[in-house]
């Protein structure tokens, strides 16, 4: 697709993508990232449309963007939820004391993971890269990626559980 034909939709479209993904999030910033990321993918070449409907592909485009950023906000608090099973605060807070156990976990990340199990635990949850945009960086498939997580996640839940005072 060329520069004019993203940019032609652009002008027509954006408002109504806009709102739908606000709808879908309630967060304004997020809503622009979503439709803005939709209009990257059709000019990069990531994405290909089809003439015939323009509207609908490009709506369609922007609620399964916006089902993958819920989708990727519930796993990152199922996973704050479960480091912090037995503690009071969540582990990315700003006190100190939140502070350093972020610092406990990320020495327990650093000392105690595989390699392979650190990049996917890091890229994925620390950079906050999709499965698939981790599987691409590390070229592996996204169900490997996956396996990493679930081992990294488990060794550091068993961890944390089993030292309680440390997180």
């Amino acid at each position: 697709m060329t520069r004019k034909e993203v940019e032609n939709l652009f002008k027509t479209h954006y408002t109504q993508m806009y709102h739908l993904a606000l709808t879908l999030l309630f967060d304004e910033a997020e809503s622009k990232d979503v439709v803005s990321e939709v209009f990257a993918n059709l000019l990069s070449g990531k994405t290909m449309m089809r003439a015939d409907n323009a509207r609908a592909f490009l709506l369609a485009s922007v609620h399964h963007r916006c089902l993958n950023v819920l989708r990727h906000k519930q796993v990152q608090e199922r996973f704050a939820r479960l480091l912090t099973e037995n503690s009071d605060k969540l582990v990315n807070g700003d006190t100190a004391e939140d502070k350093m156990q972020m610092e406990e976990l990320m020495r327990y990340v650093r000392n105690n993971l595989s390699p392979m199990e650190q990049n996917t635990f890091r890229m994925r949850y620390l950079k906050e890269m999709t499965c698939q945009e981790v599987a691409e960086a590390l070229n592996v498939s996204r169900q490997t990626v996956h396996t990493y997580l679930k081992q990294a996640v488990e060794k550091i839940r068993k961890y944390f559980n089993s030292n309680s005072k440390a997180i």
